[in-house]
C-alpha cells in the first residue's frame, strides 16, 4: 500500500496540535507539525473561546503540514465536548461562544436537580445534569436573548464549526453531539423530548452523521484545495477509546485535563446505579456507545503550577517533578475530587487547602511535590472507585485498566491507579486522539477496510508499560 498522509487536527483545552500520520502496510508514522497554547478569556464574569485565533492556528498547521508532505491527502478535526457556535443561514457566527468552565448555568442547574427533571432527562439521553452541558448552555442563553431564535439558523458544535470552516459543509457528528445531552440514549437522532423541554428549536440541529465520510475540500486555504475534509470523530475521547487495543476485559482511560473511565459496549448503561454515578453515555464516531464517568483529572496539577515560582516547563523538568513527588511520603488524606469548586477556580492551590481542611486535615502540603502527590493519589483513588462501580454495574470483571493521553505518560499517576485499583495499568506510548482521527480519515479515503484492522496494524510497533499493584 502507498503511503497515505493525514492531518489530524487536535484541539485540546489546554493545547492544540497539527499532527501527520503517514501510514502504510508498515504502519503508522506520525509528525507533529504545530503545536499550540489554548486558553479561555475572562471577558466580565464570564468565559470565552477565540475561535478566530484557533482557525488561524489551525491553518498555520494545515499548510506547514502540506509543505513537509506535498501529497497530503486529508485533515480532521477533533476538539473537547459540549461548547458550540451559533450561526446565521449565511453561516455567520452570531454570538459570542463561551467556555464550559463559565459558571453562568449553575442557577439553571440547580433549579433542575432540585426539580427532580434530571432524572428525566437521563433516561431520555443517559447523560447526567452536568452545569457545561450544551443543552443547559443553550438554555441559558436562550432564556437571556429570546430573540435569537430569530436569527440562528445551525448550532454547530466545534469541531462541526471548524469543519465548516475549512470546506463550507455542515454536519452534526454523531459522537460530538453525544456529549452535550442532545441525543435520544436508544436512537441515532437529537432527543425531541430533551430539546423541547429546553426550548431549543430542532431545526438547529441536523443528522446526526457518522463519522468516516468525506466533507468535501479545503476551500478556505491557498494551496489545499486538493485535500479532503473527512468527518471523524468530533470528540477528542472518543477518537482516543477507538484506538486503544484492548487485550481482555479492559477498563479504558483517556487520561489528560480529565480522567474519562470507561469503554465501547454494545448497549449504554442505564438504570438508577448509572444515574446515581453520573454515568456518561456517550457515543462512538460509528454510533456505538460509550458508557464513561468523567472525573477531575490533571487539570488540578495545572492549575496548582502558577501557585509555585519554579515549575516545569520542559519534559525534563517534568521528570524531575513526578520523581520528587515519587519520593513523598503517602498522604493519609486525599482531595475529594467531586467537589465542585474545584471546577474553574481562580486559585486551584487555596481551593485545594480550602477542601482538605472541610475535612478536617490540619497539615497541608507546602512544596509542589507534595501537592503533586497529592493529586496523584487523589486521581488514583477516584478511578479505583469508578472501576469498582463500572464492575458491578456492568457484571464485568475487569483484568486491566488500559491508559493513553498526556496522563499516561505520569508513571505516579499510572502506579497509584494500579495501587488503589488492585489492576495492573497498561500505559501505551500511543497518541490515542490523534490516531483514532488518523483512522477514521483512512477509513473515509477508503484506504483501509475497518478500524480494526487499523488497530492491529498500529499496535504491531507500539511500546507499552505495565504497572502492577504494590499496595
Amino acid at each position: 500500500m502507498k503511503r497515505t498522509h493525514c492531518a489530524a487536527i487536535d484541539l485540546g483545552a489546554t493545547s492544540g496540535r497539527v499532527i501527520v500520520g503517514s501510514y502504510s502496510n508498515d504502519g503508522l508514522e506520525l509528525t507533529e507539525v504545530r503545536r499550540f497554547p489554548n486558553a479561555f478569556h475572562r471577558l466580565g464574569k464570564n468565559e470565552y473561546w477565540d475561535l478566530g485565533g484557533f482557525f488561524s492556528e489551525i491553518k498555520k498547521g494545515l499548510i506547514e503540514a502540506k509543505k513537509i508532505f506535498p501529497e497530503l491527502a486529508s485533515c480532521g478535526v477533533d476538539t473537547w465536548g459540549v461548547d458550540y457556535a451559533m450561526v446565521d443561514r449565511s453561516g455567520r457566527l452570531v454570538f459570542p461562544v463561551h467556555a464550559y468552565r463559565d459558571e453562568r448555568t449553575e442557577p439553571l442547574l440547580k433549579k433542575l436537580k432540585s426539580s427532580g427533571k434530571d432524572k428525566n432527562i437521563y433516561d431520555w439521553t443517559g447523560i447526567p445534569g452536568i452545569n457545561y452541558n450544551t443543552t443547559l448552555q443553550l438554555a441559558e442563553t436562550i432564556a437571556k436573548y429570546p430573540h435569537l431564535k430569530d436569527v440562528v439558523d445551525r448550532v454547530l458544535l466545534l469541531a462541526d464549526y471548524f469543519n465548516y470552516q475549512l470546506c463550507g459543509a455542515m454536519a452534526n457528528e454523531f459522537s460530538l453531539a453525544s456529549t452535550g445531552q442532545l441525543l435520544q440514549i436508544d436512537g441515532d437522532h437529537f432527543s425531541k423530548e430533551t430539546l423541547d423541554f429546553f426550548d431549543i428549536p430542532k431545526s438547529w440541529f441536523a443528522g446526526p452523521t457518522k463519522a468516516g465520510r468525506k466533507l468535501g475540500k479545503v476551500s478556505s486555504v491557498e494551496g489545499l484545495d486538493d485535500v479532503e475534509v473527512v468527518l471523524v470523530p468530533g470528540h477528542d475521547t472518543s477518537c482516543a477509546f477507538e484506538a486503544i487495543p484492548q487485550i481482555g476485559n479492559d477498563i479504558l482511560i483517556s487520561a489528560g485535563t480529565w480522567l474519562l473511565t470507561g469503554g465501547l459496549t454494545e448497549k449504554p448503561a442505564t438504570g438508577e446505579e448509572a444515574f446515581e454515578l453520573g454515568v456518561s453515555n456517550e457515543r462512538a464516531g460509528n454510533g456505538g456507545h460509550r458508557p464513561n464517568k468523567i472525573l477531575l483529572g490533571l487539570w488540578l496539577l495545572e492549575k496548582t503550577l502558577p501557585a509555585f515560582e519554579t515549575r516545569p516547563s520542559s519534559e525534563a523538568e517534568w521528570k524531575a517533578l513526578i520523581e520528587a513527588a515519587e519520593d513523598e511520603a503517602a498522604p493519609g488524606f486525599s482531595i475529594d475530587t467531586s467537589d465542585q469548586t474545584l471546577f474553574n477556580p481562580t486559585d486551584m492551590k487555596a481551593a485545594i487547602d480550602a477542601n482538605l481542611k472541610r475535612q478536617g486535615v490540619s497539615e497541608l502540603p507546602q512544596t509542589l511535590p507534595a501537592y503533586t502527590r497529592l493529586i496523584c493519589d487523589s486521581l488514583g483513588r477516584s478511578v479505583a472507585q469508578t472501576v469498582e462501580k463500572f464492575s458491578r454495574m456492568t457484571s464485568t470483571q475487569f483484568d486491566n485498566v488500559a491508559i493513553v493521553g498526556g496522563g499516561s505518560k505520569n508513571r505516579l499517576l499510572c502506579q497509584r491507579i494500579a495501587d488503589f485499583s488492585g489492576l495492573p495499568v497498561t500505559s501505551y506510548n500511543l497518541e490515542g486522539t490523534a490516531v483514532g482521527n488518523i483512522g477514521y480519515q483512512l477509513l473515509g479515503l477508503g484506504r483501509i477496510d475497518s478500524l480494526d484492522t487499523f488497530r492491529a496494524n498500529v499496535s504491531k510497533d507500539l511500546t507499552k508499560h505495565v504497572y502492577e499493584p504494590k499496595t
